[in-house]
């Protein structure tokens, strides 16, 4: 008995000292990971510290920070590394500690750095779905993640296409950040919003919106992606043709990203951005001088990088006419595109390929990709179309909404204020409440009605815009595309015997051309307004027994290009009218300078109609462009029509014209 009882309590002692050493060792642990957790917080760049301190937080079931430095490791792996397949392998193993992580800022968080991750990989719903995760778990006393994830939300439905849900979510992310003073992201989220108006063709509201961020950002101390809004405003530059520009932004993009925190991973995008601008631009010995320069860094020509590099060395090999390299990366460019469908990028890539077999003389392949071009051209631009009005519905509804529900709040507070009187001073003061909520309600109605009106107006404006902007493309696309096709056939068809053959691509070519000069006046551009307007009236002149009186004056140096095409719209359109519809058999045309005033009178003897019937309840959007573009130009529009004739007047006052000429 004594035996057992010694063993019994040798035995105790052992195992309270196995027990004094797991708690020890548990302690020890507890404070180890409590080191590793701040040093990890500060440093948020060393791989392997941010792997450690996620094990030994998952061992010692300390989710939280599991999660947290999951976060940050993600991060790191999206701005550092690059290697987002890493990333998914972190994603597939903290999936299982999600539902035991009690801070829903780290929630947050966490969403937020997976969505940018499926952003990067290309998967843009996965990304919609991790941003709305990470705005739903954002703590609205800290709202910083919320912005976030509205902003993150914004440049995905941009690059989707999906303009309204876009400009809505990026204007709720603005309106945060003003409210939490962050001028920073606010910046940001402003960058993106240009982006969102040039892709709906709207480029002075985006280059003016570019300016005024860029001189705000270039005044903040340690701003970092400065060098963003260079790279976007040369992307810009080179849809609108702007080589010098183009090329000055690459530049300016460059000297800014030096001093920025993210230097490592925007300086191959915007440096093989700039490449492909010098191999467009007669300067292929400094492309080439540059691509062999960042070539030596092999983590600049993959992931990520790796579509802005097959882009830069196919129009390096292009320009030096290795037509065979131009291909194959030029291909290998469609694939990537294809596999992200990224639609502008998959057309410009069937466009550059149709040019490359051109020039080898395989006209097959050349005109299979011009017709893959083509194809998706016209279908983006239908696209768009519908999604430009589907972005000015949105703002409108939305607008609409916001103010019928303010009318509501107000509605309700005025009754409730009735009610609180009413008790008071019902016999005495019922009469002046009904009469000052009949003033008030008529007030605001007028208020509501005027606002609306507004609204139309600019969504007028903003279609005559954007149509513009299709007549310019089609008219290009008629004379590049089409014309040229059409200019060898008529060349081929001159080889043969076939007059009738002759005479038919003859006939096209000079009716696409036709239909090119009426979609976009090449004349306005390279002649000014004055030449252009007088051409247009010889033309009708030598077309139509109308006789004409004019007297035009030279008013180039008082119009700017924009204020120029919408007066030549507006004659367009009024002449056309007369000969239509007026019977008139002669017209007076007067065009003067005078002081800040431009006055243009247009007088015809036909037999008139009601201005104000035609106005208020036509369906033709003639009369009703001329009223907006005038206004575009800050016009003053009178027409004074009878049986008699019609002289339509119009006054434009050149120093309130935004558009003016420099």
């Amino acid at each position: 008995m004594r035996i057992i009882t010694v063993v019994f309590l040798l035995n105790l002692g052992f195992f309270c000292k196995a027990q004094a050493q797991t708690a020890f060792k548990q302690k020890e642990e507890a404070n180890r990971l409590i080191l590793l957790d701040s040093l990890a917080d500060l440093t948020q760049e060393n791989d392997s510290l941010l792997r450690e301190t996620i094990e030994m937080a998952i061992k010692l079931d300390s989710f939280d920070i599991a999660l947290k430095q999951s976060a940050n490791l993600i991060n790191f792996i999206n701005y550092q590394t690059n290697e987002r397949e890493e990333g998914k392998k972190v994603i597939s193993k903290t999936r299982e500690i999600l539902p035991l992580v009690q801070d829903k800022n780290i929630l947050s968080k966490y969403y937020f750095e997976v969505a940018d991750l499926y952003y990067y990989l290309g998967d843009f719903d996965a990304s919609i779905k991790n941003y709305s995760n990470s705005y739903t778990y954002a703590d609205p006393d800290n709202p910083r993640f919320m912005g976030l994830a509205k902003f993150g939300l914004g440049v995905v439905f941009v690059d989707k296409g999906d303009f309204g849900n876009a400009s809505l979510a990026l204007q709720e992310a603005i309106k945060l950040f003003r409210e939490q003073k962050d001028t920073v992201k606010w910046i940001d989220v402003k960058n993106s919003m240009t982006i969102l108006y040039g892709k709906n063709g709207f480029y002075q509201e985006e280059e003016k919106e570019r300016q005024e961020i860029i001189a705000l950002a270039s005044k903040l101390k340690g701003y970092s992606n400065l060098s963003i809004i260079y790279y976007n405003a040369a992307a810009s530059a080179n849809k609108l043709n702007k080589q010098k520009a183009r090329i000055d932004y690459f530049k300016k993009a460059i000297l800014s990203n030096e001093s920025s925190e993210y230097k490592t991973f925007f300086e191959p995008v915007i440096k093989f951005g700039l490449i492909a601008a010098y191999a467009e631009n007669d300067s292929l010995e400094k492309a080439r001088k540059m691509l062999n320069e960042i070539e030596k860094n092999k983590d600049y020509t993959k992931g990520f990088n790796e579509s802005f590099y097959l882009d830069a060395k196919k129009k390096v090999a292009f320009a030096a006419q290795n037509y065979t390299e131009a291909i194959n990366y030029g291909a290998a460019y469609l694939n990537l595109k294809k596999a992200s469908n990224e639609y502008e990028e998959i057309q410009e890539a069937e466009h550059f390929l149709s040019k490359v077999y051109k020039k080898m003389g395989n006209t097959g392949k050349a005109l299979e990709h011009f017709e893959n071009y083509v194809t998706i051209k016209d279908s983006i631009g239908d696209i768009q179309k519908t999604r430009t009005l589907s972005y000015y519905q949105t703002l409108y509804e939305t607008e609409k909404r916001d103010l019928q529900i303010k009318a509501q709040q107000n509605d309700i507070a005025l009754l409730n204020t009735e009610n609180r009187i009413k008790n008071q001073w019902l016999l005495f003061g019922g009469l002046g409440l009904i009469s000052l909520f009949g003033f008030v309600s008529s007030r605001r109605s007028r208020n509501f009605g005027k606002k609306k009106q507004e609204m139309q107006e600019v969504f007028i404006q903003k279609t005559l815009t954007a149509q513009e902007e299709e007549r310019t493309r089609v008219a290009l696309e008629l004379h590049d595309g089409v014309g040229q096709q059409l200019m060898l056939l008529t060349r081929r068809a001159g080889n043969s015997n076939d007059e009738s053959l002759q005479s038919l691509a003859k006939d096209t070519l000079e009716n696409v051309r036709a239909i090119s000069r009426g979609l976009h006046p090449a004349i306005l551009e390279k002649f000014g307004f004055t030449v252009a307007i007088q051409d247009y009236i010889n033309a009708i002149d030598e077309n139509s027994d109308l006789f004409f009186t004019i007297e035009i004056e030279n008013i180039d140096a008082f119009l700017g290009e924009q204020s120029a095409l919408h007066l030549y719209r507006i004659f367009q359109e009024l002449l056309n009218n007369i000969l239509k519809h007026a019977e008139a058999t002669s017209v007076m045309i007067d065009i003067i300078k005078k002081d800040n005033l431009i006055k243009c009178v247009i007088e015809d003897n036909g037999k008139g109609f009601d201005y104000q019937q035609k106005r208020k309840f036509s369906k033709s959007l003639g009369i009703q462009s001329v009223i907006e573009r005038c206004k575009i130009i800050h016009a003053e529009l009178k027409i004074n029509s009878s049986s008699e004739g019609t002289i339509v007047d119009i006054t434009i006052n050149n120093s309130l014209n935004i558009n003016t000429a420099e």
